[in-house]
């Protein structure tokens, strides 16, 4: 199957997928943005769960093309 075939048959999971990660990427560029107003704890932690979610966001993105259900 070509890539364009897979991405139409699972285009709602594959948008959701992309809008969690663009949401995630927003709000740490925003938080780095404001860091200096920010304590630095609250900092690191909201970064790091925000690279957590843009990492499992783009496993999941290419999982869902790889492996998603053979029809």
């Amino acid at each position: 199957m070509d890539l364009w075939f897979i991405i139409k048959e699972r285009h709602m999971l594959l948008s959701v997928l992309f809008i969690i990660m663009l949401l995630s990427l927003f709000l740490f560029l925003a938080i780095w943005k404001n860091r200096s107003d920010v304590p630095r704890s609250l900092t690191v932690i909201i970064s790091l769960i925000c690279m957590v979610i843009i990492v499992l966001s783009i496993f999941a993105l290419v999982f869902a093309v790889s492996f998603g259900n053979n029809s």
